[in-house]
C-alpha cells in the first residue's frame, strides 16, 4: 500500500463513522450511500484535503445530502405531477370510452413523457391539446409572444414525438440526394 492509500485508510477507519452519524442525523437510511459518496469526492481530491480532513468531510457530506433532499423532492414532484395527469387522463378515457389495457400502458408512458418535460413546454402542449387553444389564445393567455409561444410548443412536441429512422415503403426507391450531372454532346 502507499502512503496516499494509507494515510486514505486511517482516515477512512478514524472519519467514517463521524461521517455516518453525521449522515444518519440528517437522512436515515441513505446514510451509509452518503458517506460513501463523500469518501468518493474525498478520494478524488485527497491531495487537496486539509489535515485533520474532518471538517472537509462533514462539509462535503452536507453537499451530498441536500444533492439527494434536492432530488428526492424532484422525483417526487414528478411522481406527483404524472398521478394528476393520470387522473385528468383517465376522466378524459371515461367520456371517451373505456380503452384497452394496451391503451392505459400507452397513456401511462404517454403521461410520463409529458410529466417529464420542463413546466414551460409542459403548459403550453396543454392549453394546445387539452384545452383547445390556438397558439395565439395559449400566448396571450400566458403573456407571451406567439412566435415565443410556438417555438415553445414545437420544442414541447419534439421532446414528446419518438426519434425515428425514416423507413421507405416496400418496393419504393429512395430518392437521390444529387443529381447526376449530363454531359454535353
Amino acid at each position: 500500500m502507499t502512503t496516499r492509500e494509507e494515510s486514505f485508510t486511517r482516515c477512512w477507519q478514524a472519519d467514517a463513522p463521524r461521517v455516518l452519524a453525521f449522515a444518519r442525523r440528517h437522512l436515515g437510511d441513505d446514510a451509509q450511500d452518503v458517506v460513501a459518496e463523500t469518501f468518493l469526492h474525498a478520494w478524488r481530491r485527497w491531495d487537496e484535503l486539509p489535515d485533520p480532513p474532518i471538517g472537509w468531510l462533514l462539509g462535503t457530506a452536507r453537499k451530498v445530502i441536500s444533492n439527494r433532499v434536492r432530488g428526492a423532492v424532484r422525483n417526487r414532484a414528478l411522481v406527483d405531477r404524472v398521478a394528476l395527469l393520470d387522473a385528468v387522463a383517465a376522466d378524459v378515457a371515461d367520456h371517451r370510452g373505456a380503452a384497452g389495457q394496451d391503451g392505459a400502458l400507452a397513456r401511462r408512458e404517454a403521461l410520463e413523457r409529458l410529466a417529464a418535460l420542463p413546466n414551460e413546454q409542459r403548459e403550453a402542449l396543454l392549453l394546445v391539446a387539452w384545452d383547445g387553444l390556438s397558439s395565439d389564445e395559449a400566448a396571450q393567455a400566458l403573456g407571451l409572444r406567439p412566435a415565443t409561444f410556438r417555438k415553445r410548443l414545437s420544442r414541447a412536441r419534439a421532446a414528446l414525438s419518438p426519434v425515428e429512422e425514416p423507413h421507405p415503403e416496400p418496393g419504393l426507391a429512395p430518392l437521390p440526394t444529387r443529381h447526376p450531372i449530363k454531359e454535353s454532346s
